[in-house]
């Protein structure tokens, strides 16, 4: 479905006698506007395609999620008249997307880490994933840690990073496994001894390729959900069966508010913000959260750069420190939400930049003091 939408979007773009026109798109259960919706996770990742189109191309699409009743149906032309770039209908009700504050300290469960289980951790031999394995093992007494990645013990630092972890107390194994292979997840999953059962998956295994909508491939577009999409559903069948306490996921806030040039990656990131919403409908823990920037190096292709980071501090939202970073980690999986942003937002900075703020962070800017240490949330206003 990604795919095809994309290649609407292209032929849209390329057309120029449609560069006075607004393209609508509706979608049906992409995103959870209510607590009780369902999410069509195929459906997820079309928001963070268009939210790139609409932000590299303002004015040119409107985005609509519907409940496909005739209710929804009737209010389209006046949702049409409000300029609002993303709406969700359920009946006669809109809503519109927005970020909020959640105080830190908000505890509404406890932290899900299980000292005598394994915590698998995609992406686990370098960059988020590597930095998270320190922090469960040094902080939180995990034992058993299983770390993934493409090259496995033959990555940069796996090694290293493997005696690290033991010197602190903890049983490591680096496995290769490419995550994006349905059979091979299967496996990766099967090997976790029973003595030492699975209690834990932490997804941070990514790749970057950006592009502009209008030059963006569609082998770009499955280079990237690869890895971070298909993986993560391919955790979510794997594990269905584990009782696990947590399924970790890391997204990232390109899919809600910065997404310019990088379209797939905003929809991989999407998908896994429907996915946490579904895999909840099941009865089983799940987190999606939507990082910034951190200022550690990720070792994503494709990456940040020095114009990147002052793009995103020009937006108000300034890459993380690592301390600050797992800090928001651990407060996230402290709140009882599908889906947490942890970002830092900075008002000032944000109010010497030109331009009209992203729709999301309105209400948030709107508030004068500075958010330290505090979560943003999504909800739906």
């Amino acid at each position: 479905m990604s795919g095809q939408v994309l290649a609407v979007l292209r032929d849209w773009l390329a057309e120029g006698r449609l560069g006075r026109s607004r393209l609508v798109v509706l979608t049906r259960g992409a995103v959870a506007a209510r607590e009780a919706d369902v999410v069509e996770v195929a459906q997820a990742p079309v928001w963070g395609l268009l939210r790139s189109a609409a932000e590299e191309n303002p004015g040119r699409f409107v985005l609509v999620d519907t409940d496909g009743s005739a209710a929804a149906r009737q209010v389209l032309p006046a949702i049409l008249a409000t300029g609002e770039p993303e709406t969700a209908v359920r009946g006669s009700e809109v809503k519109v997307p927005r970020l909020a504050r959640v105080p830190a300290g908000q505890v509404a469960t406890a932290l899900p880490w299980r000292p005598k289980g394994t915590v698998l951790i995609t992406g686990g031999t370098s960059g988020l994933g590597s930095i998270v394995a320190r922090h469960l093992v040094a902080e939180h007494g995990v034992r058993h840690l299983l770390l993934t990645s493409r090259r496995g013990t033959q990555a940069p630092g796996a090694a290293e990073l493997a005696v690290e972890l033991e010197g602190l107390g903890a049983e490591v194994t680096i496995a290769a496994c490419d995550v994006a292979d349905r059979e091979a997840v299967a496996a990766l999953v099967a090997s976790v001894p029973e003595q030492q059962p699975l209690t834990a998956v932490v997804h941070a295994a990514a790749v970057m390729d950006n592009a502009l909508i209008a030059q963006l491939t569609s082998g770009q577009l499955d280079a990237v959900l690869g890895p971070k999409a298909d993986a993560a559903w391919y955790l979510h069948e794997a594990t269905l069966d584990a009782q696990l306490s947590a399924f970790v996921l890391f997204s990232s806030c390109a899919g809600l508010v910065v997404g310019a040039g990088q379209g797939n990656y905003a929809a991989a990131n999407r998908f896994l913000d429907g996915l946490s919403a579904h895999h909840r409908t099941l009865g089983l823990p799940a987190s999606s959260l939507a990082f910034g920037l951190w200022e550690t190096k990720t070792g994503l292709g494709g990456g940040v750069n020095d114009a990147d980071l002052g793009r995103m501090r020009s937006l108000g939202l300034p890459a993380l420190p690592t301390a600050e970073g797992l800090e928001l980690f651990d407060e996230a999986l402290t709140l009882d939400e599908a889906m947490i942003a942890p970002i830092r937002v900075d008002a000032a900075a944000r109010g010497a930049a030109p331009g009209e703020p992203p729709v999301l962070l309105r209400e948030v800017l709107k508030q004068e003091q500075p958010i330290q240490r505090q979560e943003v949330r999504a909800c739906e206003q």
